[in-house]
């Protein structure tokens, strides 16, 4: 039989079969009996945890877009799918869906071009992005060399999601055509700025090309 020295190694944290061992706040090794946590399965619970489903599996492939977005904050990922729970999750239970127009993607000082707008050409499979080429507020920074980035995802090829550099600012005009397996009705954008030197990011807006009568959201563009 094997013996363990605690006094060496510091302590014990975990589970052994059907003893938990832990440390307290002062150091001391504690044991105690493995109790198998209640699962009631309420329909609060069960509603929570669709929820959190939902939403991992609707963000995990925007994880490097969201990385990208805000390069000042490690832990974003996680806190962005805290809110997503609280906040973009919509329906009603079993019946939820992840409302993607309340996802913000990047965060920051720099501004948004003003009146940013989406117009899809279906003949050549094509959005196309336009937007007020001057800074309008002056309390905000923001330049026309400022970098433009669009985030493009489909929801049903997960795995191809793009993010997209599209010129500066002062272009005022963007486009990007999808690959053809991409349908609109499915496909979600977003517009952020960089500055030219990289060091500030703007907030994100998040637009669509087709109605969504379930969350009410404009045809043309829904801000984040």
């Amino acid at each position: 039989m094997g013996r363990i020295d605690l006094s060496k190694s510091g302590g014990m944290s975990g589970r052994i079969g059907p003893v938990v061992a832990y440390l307290t706040k002062d150091g001391k090794q504690v044991f105690r009996s493995y109790i198998k946590p209640a699962d009631p399965k309420t329909p609060g619970q069960l509603a929570q945890r669709a929820k959190l489903g939902i939403v991992n599996k609707g963000l995990a492939p925007l994880r490097k877009v969201i990385k990208q977005g805000y390069p000042d904050k490690g832990n974003v990922y996680r806190t962005l799918i805290g809110k997503a729970c609280r906040e973009a999750v919509a329906g009603t239970y079993p019946d939820l869906y992840l409302d993607y127009g309340k996802i913000q993607i990047a965060e920051g000082t720099l501004q948004l071009p003003a009146d940013i707008r989406l117009h899809f050409d279906p003949l050549s499979h094509t959005a196309v992005f336009s937007w007020n080429a001057q800074p309008v507020n002056p309390s905000l920074p923001g330049n026309d060399n400022d970098r433009v980035h669009i985030v493009c995802f489909d929801t049903a090829h997960p795995a191809e999601v793009q993010t997209l550099a599209r010129g500066t600012r002062s272009a005022g005009r963007a486009s990007v055509t999808l690959p053809e397996d991409w349908e609109p009705a499915t496909t979600h954008f977003w517009i952020y700025l960089t500055s030219h030197d990289l060091r500030h990011n703007s907030n994100s807006i998040y637009l669509n090309n087709h109605p969504r009568p379930d969350t009410g959201y404009p045809k043309e563009v829904t801000k984040t």
